[in-house]
């Protein structure tokens, strides 16, 4: 069983908060970077390996619950499930980004299908055998946690 921790971090583009996703510890941006590195056949596109900040914390945490599956049609990304993050250069939805298949059982949820889709790569990074699955009580006490310790002292 893997363990997740959400918090929130600054955007690289805007002046807004955007979700930071730690699995075991370690960015998942960083895990995501791992599996994109030895993929990249053009020196010039390595920026793009790794190169992404979550969705706004408004959406994420304070509008709807994202990772609970109650979001915007615009991070529902049809057969791709749902957005995790965004290019971090840019901000326009879908140029750049990775989502996952979100699976909420009785007593866990997994994060499965990692799919990046980009109009930057003539073919999308492939993530086979990245899995991840949390308990389920654990996964949203950890999305109850940064909703009370950092979202609602910023939204209300």
């Amino acid at each position: 069983m893997n363990t997740i921790q959400f918090s929130l971090t600054s955007s690289k583009i805007e002046d807004y908060l955007t979700t930071a996703i730690y699995i075991d510890g370690i960015d998942l941006k960083e895990i995501l970077a791992y599996y994109e590195m030895g993929q990249i056949e053009n020196r010039q596109l390595q920026s793009l390996v790794g190169a992404y900040e979550g969705i706004s914390a408004f959406i994420a945490f304070h509008l709807n619950s994202h990772f609970l599956k109650d979001t915007i049609q615009e991070y529902i990304q049809s057969d791709y499930g749902y957005t995790l993050f965004e290019y971090a250069y840019s901000g326009i939805p879908r140029e750049h980004n990775v989502s996952c298949h979100i699976n909420i059982h009785q007593d866990t949820v997994e994060w499965i299908n990692f799919k990046n889709r980009s109009i930057f790569l003539k073919k999308c990074f492939q993530y086979q055998g990245l899995h991840f699955c949390f308990d389920r009580k654990q996964y949203e006490q950890a999305i109850e946690e940064v909703i009370e310790n950092e979202v609602k002292p910023i939204y209300t």
